[in-house]
Formats: structure tokens, sequence, C-alpha cells
């Protein structure tokens, strides 16, 4: 059996480095998230160990803020533990969809592009796919370990503004779980019809908060473009055809 192209070690090197570039735009989702919750940690309780340690050995922001919000009620740790893993089930369906796309791919690259899997890491690989590029499980994992430090950054500013600034925990987990969905779909907007379409439910959202409707502001801005794009897409599928 021939020997992939990507597995090279010059080539393993250059995908693992473009992955790792790719993913430095999501910084700017997983500062202020990250440095929610490692104020919130410590004002849940938690000691600056226990906070690095959740962040290193889970890695989910979902599953991390689930959990913060379960030992305040005080949930035993198998109600924590089921929480966390129902959330991340999703993480399967990923690595699987990502992992098909790797061509000659072996159980090695499975265990690879399975790794330190993300909502934010799906998003950016899953774009490279559709784009018809060659996939690469380097690049995956340069993607991948990216954001995994992105994320031990910032929850280590996290911590230390959680010390040292009085009042960080109280920062509104809403404001930076918009950041996160934000980045999310920012990195998938490559078509003028994308942009015109996010452009329109930031305006719709910004008219909305102004005139009171702050709380569902977001959630109805989606939901019209949303349906804009459908019709778009209808009626160039129709037009085309």
């Amino acid at each position: 059996m021939s020997t992939p192209a990507y597995s090279q070690p010059q080539t393993v090197l250059k995908e693992f480095n473009t992955g790792m570039v790719a993913a430095l735009f999501f910084i700017i989702e997983f500062l202020p998230v990250g440095i929610l919750f490692g104020a919130m940690s410590l004002d849940t309780g938690l000691s600056t160990l226990s906070t690095i340690g959740m962040s290193t050995l889970v890695f989910a922001g979902a599953s991390q803020f689930l959990a913060l919000t379960l030992l305040n009620t005080g949930a035993t740790t198998g109600t924590i533990i089921l929480g966390t893993l129902i959330i991340n089930l999703r993480h399967v369906l990923m690595s699987s969809y990502i992992a098909s796309a790797i061509p000659k791919g072996n159980a090695l690259h499975r265990i690879i592009t399975g790794a330190l899997v993300t909502d934010e890491g799906f998003a950016l690989t899953s774009q490279r796919i559709t784009s018809g590029s060659k996939m690469s499980p380097w690049y995956v994992l340069g993607v991948n370990v990216s954001l995994y430090l992105q994320w031990q950054f910032s929850t280590l500013a996290g911590i230390y503004l959680g010390n040292a600034v009085p009042g960080m925990q109280d920062m509104g987990i809403e404001a930076a779980l918009y950041a996160l969905f934000i980045s999310i779909v920012v990195v998938s907007v490559s078509k003028r019809t994308d942009i015109l379409l996010a452009l329109i439910a930031a305006a719709i959202a910004v008219t909305l908060t102004l005139n009171g409707y702050s709380s569902s502001a977001v959630l109805l801005a989606s939901l019209v473009a949303s349906l804009l794009g459908l019709g778009v897409y209808k009626w160039a599928k129709k037009s085309g055809s």
C-alpha cells in the first residue's frame, strides 16, 4: 500500500503549521469565554489548580460552564459527568465526518482527527472539506492544538483577572456565548450572499436592541436571516435548473 502524500515528514509539518495559523482567528472568541470561565470558576469555589485541571482535561466550554452551574446547585459528581457526556455526544458525529474525509486514513489518523475536537475546529475543518481542498489529519491536529492552547491561555487570563479585578465573575455569560457562536459563523462566511445575510442579521439585532428588545434580538435576527438565506438558496436553485 502506498504511503499517503500527507504522511511525508515535510508535509506533516507544513499541514500542522497551516492548521495552527488558520485557527488563530478564534482567539477573539476564546478570550472572552475563557476569561469568563476562569473568573466564574473561582467564584464557584474551585481552586486555581482545579480550574486549570478542568480546562486541561475537559477542554469543552459548554460542558465546563454546565459543570460550574451544577456545582452551584449541589449536584452529585455522577450527574455532572453524565451531563457533560450528553452535551459532548455531538463530537462523535463531528469526528466521524472529518475522519471520513481523510483519504487512505488509518487508525492513527482517526485518533488524530478525533482528538481535541471542538465546534470551532469542526467549522474550520468542514469548510476546507466542502471547498474541495485536500484533507490531512495533520492539518486537523494543527487546528485542534491551536484551539487547545488558546483555551488554556484564556482560562489562565480569567484566573488572573478574577483575582485582580473585582466583579469580573459578574460579566454576563450571554455576551461570551454570543462571541462563541458569532466566531463560528464568521469563519464559514465566504460568499457575498453570506456576508450580506450576516450584515442584515447584525442590523436587525442592533435595531431590536436599541428599541428595547435586547433579550430576543439575536434570536429573531438569526431567524429572519436564516429564512432569507433559505429563500435565496431556493431561488438560486430554481433559476439554475
